[in-house]
């Protein structure tokens, strides 16, 4: 007689270190089958561990940024933001697994309904807009700043900041606004450069490096992202 089988244990706490393709964590077959004490102790250590680090997570964004409570975060989820909590804005719906990182006056403001995916890095100094319905992938790069100086000699200075911890006056870096337009979508690996505006509905393909404007309802390519075709 075949013995009757056991039900898959719940691992729904598991999605949240889902990656962004994912549903939710592979389980193999035989993860399923028996199972005892220990299963169940391990299941729910995950589980609390899961939980605390999860409410960490949301509220050191919560004291740093304007944070939607229907947003969600991931557990990859990084916040740097050396100015008031005003200066991050997280709307509605949105889900962010990806660094936001402002400093030096900078401002980052995120639409309702955005996804932005793991790995991913948003880096203000100046002002980095990003509208309604945006779907960010993982491991892409939006910088509204040069991130450090053309001169060897104020380059220094700033090293010698870091690393020796000089204190010495930092001289601002080059920077200019971004705008990323509603219902557009950055796939994976794209980079976007200072003083740029992503059109809305536009597609920004996977590894592209945009140095100028992408028009609304286009999509673009390669290296230095030119206009290929009308959508």
């Amino acid at each position: 007689m075949k013995p009757p089988s056991r039900p898959c244990p719940d691992t729904s706490f598991l999605k949240a270190f889902s990656h962004a393709f994912g549903s939710g964590a592979l389980i193999e077959g035989k993860d399923a089958e028996g199972g005892n004490w220990l299963d169940s102790l391990l299941r729910l250590l995950l589980h609390r561990v899961s939980s605390v680090y999860g409410r960490m997570i949301w509220r050191r964004a919560a004291s740093q940024c304007r944070l939607d409570p229907t947003a969600r975060l991931g557990y990859g989820f990084q916040i740097n933001n050396d100015g008031p909590a005003e200066n991050i804005t997280i709307g509605a719906h949105s889900i962010v697994r990806g660094i936001l990182h402002a400093s030096r006056g900078g401002h980052i403001h995120i639409g309702e309904g955005v996804y932005i995916g793991d790995n991913t890095i948003i880096y203000s100094v100046n002002r980095i807009e990003i509208g309604t319905g945006v779907m960010i992938a993982h491991d892409v790069n939006i910088y509204d700043n040069d991130t450090h100086h053309k001169d060897w000699t104020l380059r220094k200075i700033e090293l010698d900041s870091m690393i020796k911890k000089v204190k010495a006056p930092v001289p601002r870096i080059t920077s200019a606004p971004v705008s990323i337009g509603d219902y557009s979508w950055i796939a994976a690996g794209a980079f976007i450069f200072k003083g740029c505006t992503v059109g809305e509905h536009s597609i920004v393909g996977a590894g592209s490096v945009v140095t100028k404007d992408v028009p609304a309802d286009s999509v673009v390519y390669s290296h230095g992202a030119l206009a290929v075709r009308n959508l």
